[in-house]
């Protein structure tokens, strides 16, 4: 190995990592995997896998050649989202300033993966000689904007505040789209020169059906499916309930949430017409992909800046239609309208998304212009990022 790489020694502080199936835990997980094989030694700060449960779940599995540090085995989430969200800031921000504080490893890189944030009030503190790279996932003082009530304001005004002293505590900053990093850079003040941006990555390397979701999807069946985490940001119940406007104006449709956590309970108790599963094993996630003729890219109005979907590089590479909902304007919009088989709405007006889908789920267009798109979503630029090449 290079004599470079053998000096790099790097940790990943964030709550969310293998094996989680999904989200910020699954990018963790990948990018501590890519970086074991260009560096002497990596470390993850993190929790036992608590997400899109909200609920730990205790292991002592480990990826190869990634050192996974946890903690919070008996941490407990209660379902108030604000109330769940400061249980998770405090305990990690305690968890890792006793481990930076006791431990005897100097890293030469350090990459805090926000949210959380309340964790690099101490960091710098802790580690003067590494260099930090943060890798921005949501902007939570986007969603700050979204509340209303004095109480709500003044909470996520102190979000706004940690988030903000968090990113300036950066040597650099990776935003995983250009609007998050525009909005970010405009009511943070940040220093333009060490920002940049590093699309989510395809994770999924050979698409292939095994057949073992023929018993849920069939292969003849029309299915709209929405997969993935289930909160705030993807407007559950007007996503139950346009998908259950399409089923009830189609009767060769059928209507899929694949899922996990309060939100989807909630729905799978209210929505009879939408079948509700679990989360598919990743071995079985490229089978999900072709086996659905739609795919919903679902956002609350207001939160485009806030985040990129990290599953869309994903749904990109598998070929399979998309049926997206957020902002006019917006990154993903602009993203999408260079895909061949992608329609964009921007507003939750159920009617009028019932009639688009159907329209998208009669038409099929393909395009070389998709492979073009798709090289835009690898996992090396950010490694070099990371190790500053």
């Amino acid at each position: 190995m290079d004599l470079y790489y053998e000096m790099n020694k790097v940790l990943i502080l964030s709550p969310f990592f293998y094996p989680e199936p999904i989200s910020t835990g699954k990018y963790n997980s990948l990018v501590a995997k890519e970086l074991s094989s260009q560096v002497d030694s990596i470390d993850v700060l993190c929790a036992h896998p608590i997400y899109p449960k909200w609920k730990v779940e205790p292991t002592s599995n480990q990826l190869e050649c990634v050192t996974a540090i946890r903690g919070g085995r008996y941490l407990k989430f209660p379902n108030n989202v604000l109330i769940r969200r400061a249980v998770l800031e405090l305990w990690f921000c305690l968890f890792v300033l006793f481990k930076l504080t006791f431990s005897k490893k100097k890293y030469t890189h350090i990459v805090p993966v926000f949210p959380p944030s309340l964790f690099m009030l101490f960091v710098p503190l802790l580690a003067r000689k590494a260099n930090i790279t943060g890798i921005v996932h949501d902007l939570q003082g986007v969603y700050a904007n979204r509340n209303s009530g004095f109480l709500k304001k003044l909470i996520f005004g102190a979000i706004k505040a940690v988030e903000k002293r968090a990113f300036k505590s950066c040597d650099q900053l990776i935003f995983l789209s250009e609007d998050m990093m525009r909005v970010a850079s405009e009511q943070y003040d940040l220093d333009v020169g060490k920002n940049t941006v590093n699309y989510p990555f395809v994770t999924i390397d050979k698409f292939t059906n095994k057949g073992n979701l023929r018993h849920i999807i069939p292969d003849d069946q029309i299915a709209l499916v929405y997969s993935g985490a289930l909160g705030e940001k993807q407007a559950p119940k007007q996503l139950a309930s346009f998908m259950e406007a399409v089923v009830q104006a189609n009767d060769n449709v059928k209507a899929y949430i694949f899922s996990q956590g309060p939100e989807f309970e909630t729905l799978k108790s209210e929505y009879q017409t939408i079948q509700f599963h679990s989360l598919v094993d990743e071995d079985d996630l490229p089978e999900l992909l072709m086996r659905s003729s739609v795919q919903i890219l679902p956002q609350a109005e207001g939160t485009s800046d806030g985040s990129l979907p990290s599953k869309l590089p994903n749904l990109l590479a598998s070929r399979c239609k998309i049926f997206c909902i957020t902002d006019p304007g917006s990154e993903l919009v602009r993203i999408l309208n260079s895909y061949s088989n992608a329609t964009v709405e921007h507003k939750w007006d159920i009617e009028q998304l019932r009639d688009s889908c159907q329209e998208l789920i009669n038409s099929d267009v393909t395009s070389e212009a998709d492979n073009e798109l798709l090289d835009k979503f690898r996992i090396q630029t950010l490694v070099d990022k990371i190790l500053m090449r």
